[in-house]
């Protein structure tokens, strides 16, 4: 599926609740920064997730409850009343991403949003570049012992 490099993220509600979600919706639609789509169970929100590649999922914990396992593909921001509740559906997830309170500000939420979307990637050097930084390395102190060994003779 054809994506362009420049575009709005994308954000998927996974919400049962219809007036919280429209509620979260109406958030995020209103900083013109995101496009939103909003699923009501998490078999509907899966499927949303593979037609329609989000960025990021903001799920309910409430929908985790359970066995229920939600294998989005994405980073998934919960919406929790507590800690405590927040951990339990983070396990339920395959990419869990952190938590929002339910009852956040709109800036909270926001926030959190922007976070998660902006964390830098962690990445490290590969073995070809450690190599080469070793070699020069090697390269530097050879040098130096000449300068070092030039200056006394």
């Amino acid at each position: 599926m054809y994506r362009p490099a420049i575009g709005r993220p994308r954000v998927l509600l996974v919400v049962s609740h219809p007036s919280v979600g429209a509620g979260l919706e109406t958030i995020l639609r209103l900083e013109r920064r995101y496009e939103v789509r909003r699923a009501t169970k998490l078999a509907e929100g899966a499927s949303w997730a593979r037609s329609w590649p989000a960025d990021l999922a903001l799920v309910d914990a409430l929908l985790l409850r359970g066995d229920a396992r939600a294998d989005l593909g994405v980073p998934a921001l919960v919406l929790a009343a507590g800690a405590a509740e927040a951990a339990t559906a983070e396990r339920s997830l395959d990419k869990p991403g952190g938590w929002v309170a339910k009852d956040a500000a709109s800036a909270d939420l926001v926030s959190a949003v922007e976070r998660l979307l902006t964390r830098p990637s962690e990445t490290s050097a590969g073995s070809l570049a450690l190599f080469a930084i070793g070699v020069l390395l090697v390269v530097l102190v050879g040098l130096l012992l000449y300068l070092i060994w030039t200056a006394v003779a």
